[in-house]
């Protein structure tokens, strides 16, 4: 049954069939090369860099731009292979997959001598550049070469020097943007690093996000409903990795309740696929937390700070803008960062309360709270889901002051539940004992 699940997703995408959307980066940065202009594709982890990169190898996918053999010879290298290596070996590799393609294309060139020096290198370029073929130079995981101690400026001059010398162009893929993947001040004054655009490569847009699905599906038996497909864009938003994870579990489920045609219900629980895609997705998720600085997680758990790093945040596909205000970028998301510890904040179920600075989210909408309206807000919080006695709510309110009105405290909680509607359904009362904040169906 597995073997008929139609998504995949632990590596990347290497046929022209499988891949998906991007066109408008893909126009934009085949046009940019096409004029020998070198870009920097930016964009976090899992996002489909190297997918992307893959699949401009193909030469009908660049033949629109007349960026196919023989007009132009295109060169992959990924650079995990190259994190510790001498100049020698990257030289002899760019020109191995130089030789590689001038082959493919039909091109005469001469073999090099000592194939694992810049000359060599050079003069193959040369012969290719006299048949009037352009290369371009594809890096993936280029922040590995730029962090190797061994690559000094010279190195990287003189692959800036190839551009000047034959129009040769660069297209590197890299996480964070070149000025800020080197901590070598001196390598990253090298003049090969100012002569970039950049190309950023964000989610999906939701049209390509169903098309996803749509491609991935025509090739089975297996059908999602309209409602299904909407769930799962709203659990796992448009980003391609996240949307590779909830297809194949969808699908698996179908499976399975096709297996069982006498239990399966009339209609299929939507929400029965959370748990599969939760789990799958909790180590990546775990990987982007960790990898933010500890005033990032601080904005992200509130969704809300300054605009410097809401923007951050978004190009981190962790937040997006919608008609001015930022929320995340995924229910999966949402509950994972409420499930983590961030320091000066309490989360509990929609709320989160920074108590330092007096400030309340409500699914991530500021909400306005009177003083007392806060303190019994951050007391339901902080023992979310027990019952937390009347006499200490009174407490944390009015402290030891004591007041002959029965019917203050349920004042007060009724006036909460309005100041924080439309989710007052989240304070529930146990009569004769006191409050507890729940999630509405547990009541």
């Amino acid at each position: 049954m597995a073997a008929d699940n139609p998504f995949f997703h632990r590596g990347a995408i290497r046929r022209v069939e499988d891949f998906v959307g991007r066109e408008a980066e893909i126009n934009q940065m085949l046009g940019l090369l096409r004029n020998g202009q070198s870009v920097s594709l930016i964009g976090p982890r899992r996002i489909g860099k190297s997918s992307l990169l893959l699949h401009l190898c193909h030469a009908g996918v660049r033949s629109p731009h007349r960026l196919d053999p023989p007009h132009a010879l295109f060169v992959m290298l990924d650079c995990q292979e190259l994190a510790g290596s001498p100049p020698e070996e990257v030289y002899e590799l760019m020109l191995d997959g130089l030789l590689d393609a001038a082959a493919e294309a039909g091109l005469a060139v001469e073999q090099a001598e000592q194939p694992g020096t810049y000359r060599a290198l050079d003069r193959t370029l040369q012969q290719v550049y006299s048949q009037g073929a352009g290369v371009v130079v594809l890096l993936d995981e280029f922040e590995l070469l730029a962090a190797n101690q061994h690559l000094t400026p010279y190195f990287f001059a003189r692959l800036r020097g190839l551009t000047t010398k034959y129009g040769l162009a660069y297209l590197t893929a890299s996480q964070r943007p070149l000025f800020a993947i080197t901590a070598e001040e001196e390598v990253l004054s090298s003049p090969f690093f100012n002569i970039f655009v950049t190309v950023p490569l964000g989610l999906f847009s939701e049209a390509e996000s169903r098309d996803l699905f749509r491609q991935r599906l025509a090739r089975t038996s297996v059908n999602f409903s309209d409602d299904l497909t909407s769930y799962l864009l709203w659990l796992v938003g448009w980003h391609p990795f996240f949307l590779h994870i909830a297809g194949y579990h969808a699908v698996q489920a179908l499976i399975a309740r096709e297996a069982r045609p006498l239990a399966r219900p009339a209609e299929p629980n939507l929400a029965a696929v959370d748990g599969p895609i939760e789990i799958e997705s909790e180590s990546h998720l775990g990987y982007l937390w960790q990898n933010l600085l500890p005033e990032e997680q601080h904005v992200l758990a509130i969704a809300d700070g300054p605009v410097e790093s809401l923007r951050q945040l978004e190009q981190q596909c962790l937040l997006v803008n919608q008609d001015g205000e930022y929320r995340y970028s995924s229910e999966i998301l949402r509950r994972f960062v409420r499930r983590q510890h961030v320091p000066g904040l309490i989360q509990a179920g929609p709320f989160v309360i920074d108590e330092q600075r007096h400030q309340v989210w409500g699914n991530g909408h500021e909400l306005a709270l009177t003083a007392s309206q806060f303190n019994i807000l951050v007391r339901l919080c902080e023992h979310a889901g027990q019952v937390v006695r009347g006499e200490d709510l009174e407490l944390a309110v009015w402290g030891d002051v004591l007041v002959d009105d029965p019917d203050r405290l349920k004042t007060l909680i009724k006036r909460l539940r309005r100041a924080v509607d439309p989710l007052g359904n989240w304070i529930v009362s146990e009569r004769g004992v006191g409050y507890a904040l729940r999630p509405p169906e547990e009541v």
